[in-house]
C-alpha cells in the first residue's frame, strides 16, 4: 500500500508544508511545482527548490525534517482515514492477506499514521527514504515484497500517483 493520498489525504499537507518552509527562505513554490512533485521523495526535491535562493543555510535535512514535522503534526492533530480504507484493510485482514506500505515519505511519519489510523498490525513498513533510489524506481516496492516473503509479481499494489504507479510496475 501506498499512504499519501491512499490510507490518509496527506498530499495537501506536504504541499502546504513544502510550500510555508520554503517560502520561508524566499522561494515561492507554484502548484504546479508542488503537484508534479507528488509521490517523489523530499530528499531528491529540496536540492532542485533549494538552488532558487542563494541564501538557505541549512542543510537539506534540516529542511526536512522541518516540513516532515509540520506534517506530523497534522497527522496527530486531524489525521483522518481515506474513504474506505478502514473498510478494506479490515477485509484484507478477513482474507488473511499478508500488507505492507511502501511509501515516499519516512519511517517517523508511516510510524505516526498507523498509529493515528490504528493500523499497528501493518508491521512491514517501508520508506523509500531508506532506499538507494526513491519512487519512480522499483526499490521501496521490491523491499516490502521481500519483507513480506513474496515475490513483487503476487503482490498487488495500491497507488495513486504516477511516480508511484511506475514504481511499483517496474518492480513487477
Amino acid at each position: 500500500l501506498d499512504m499519501d493520498g491512499v490510507l490518509i489525504d496527506t498530499e495537501p499537507v506536504w504541499r502546504a508544508a513544502q510550500s510555508a518552509v520554503f517560502a520561508g527562505f524566499g522561494v515561492a513554490l507554484s502548484e504546479g511545482d508542488l503537484l508534479d512533485s507528488t509521490g517523489q521523495p523530499i530528499e531528491e526535491l529540496i536540492p532542485v527548490w533549494r538552488r532558487r535562493s542563494a541564501t538557505i543555510e541549512l542543510t537539506d535535512d534540516e529542511i526536512a525534517d522541518r516540513i516532515i514535522d509540520q506534517v506530523i503534526a497534522y497527522v496527530k492533530a486531524r489525521g483522518q482515514p481515506m474513504p474506505g480504507v478502514t473498510a478494506a484493510i479490515a477485509l484484507f485482514e478477513r482474507c488473511e492477506l499478508r500488507l505492507a506500505i511502501a511509501s515516499s515519505s519516512p519511517l517517523r511519519l508511516i510510524d505516526a499514521v498507523c498509529d493515528r489510523l490504528g493500523l499497528t498490525r501493518i508491521t512491514v513498513r517501508c520508506s523509500a527514504m531508506d532506499e538507494a533510489r526513491g519512487k519512480p524506481a522499483p526499490d521501496v516496492y521490491l523491499t516490502a515484497a521481500r519483507r513480506l516473503g513474496v515475490a513483487a509479481a503476487n503482490c498487488l499494489a495500491l497507488e495513486d500517483s504516477p511516480a508511484g504507479v511506475a514504481s511499483a510496475r517496474s518492480a513487477g
